[in-house]
């Protein structure tokens, strides 16, 4: 999004000659703004004119996504964490996950409720969807998540702004191990209780022999 500011161009007019009071306040915007921002340059050439124009553009990314892969069992899910790191509050709408590779052997069936989620400053939301195939998984997985989002402030929700999208790969997702956990009463007790010595027993099982990149990665851990 691109935040233009009013008050930074009366300040450019007013201070032509002083160069020091615009960045400055460009400084104290981009903190009072708390958003990550993108600085570009955009030069603008006149044909009737020697002298070129730069008009220097600050856009304020307004979310970082990040991905993960869920196992549970036999059972496969990719995850979508989104963060607001605006000062602003949003609402999202209409999210989405898709398969660029067009498999038909493989469904990405959305958990998410499909009604409009308020994100608020600093927060973060989750996005879900479990994995579904028929014959065998793909070797990779390559996803193109999307959601609407406008200004959560009734004013400003007339605002047409692209959805935001995050590109993003998953290779190798077989399943290696399987943990199994388990709480056992003392000897002699029938339930657990509060205060009193219980064991904890924990099975892991290997389903898959390791690469040669997992077996370097294993030798060089200390534990």
């Amino acid at each position: 999004m691109y935040l233009p500011s009013a008050t930074e161009s009366v300040v450019e007019k007013e201070n032509t000659t002083n160069k020091e009071v615009p960045r400055k306040n460009k400084e104290k915007q981009k903190q009072d703004n708390c958003m990550a921002t993108v600085d570009q340059k955009v030069t603008i050439d006149c044909p009737w004119s020697i002298y070129s124009t730069i008009i220097a553009l600050t856009f304020c990314i307004p979310f970082n996504a990040k991905h993960s892969l869920l196992s549970a069992g036999k059972r496969k899910y990719v995850q979508v964490c989104v963060q607001n790191l605006s000062e602003l509050c949003f609402q999202l709408s209409d999210n989405s996950l898709k398969n660029s590779a067009d498999c038909t052997d493989l469904q990405l069936v959305p958990l998410n409720p499909e009604s409009q989620q308020v994100i608020y400053s600093k927060q973060s939301i989750f996005f879900v969807w479990e994995l579904k195939w028929t014959k065998e998984l793909p070797l990779s997985l390559q996803c193109l998540f999307s959601v609407s989002f406008c200004p959560a402030t009734s004013e400003e929700q007339s605002l047409t702004l692209k959805p935001f999208t995050y590109e993003f790969q998953v290779e190798n997702f077989f399943t290696l191990y399987h943990v199994k956990t388990e709480i056992f009463p003392p000897l002699g007790a029938e339930y657990c209780k509060t205060g009193s010595l219980c064991s904890l027993e924990v099975s892991i099982t290997r389903l898959v022999d390791l690469s040669e990149v997992d077996r370097d990665e294993a030798l060089t851990e200390s534990d």
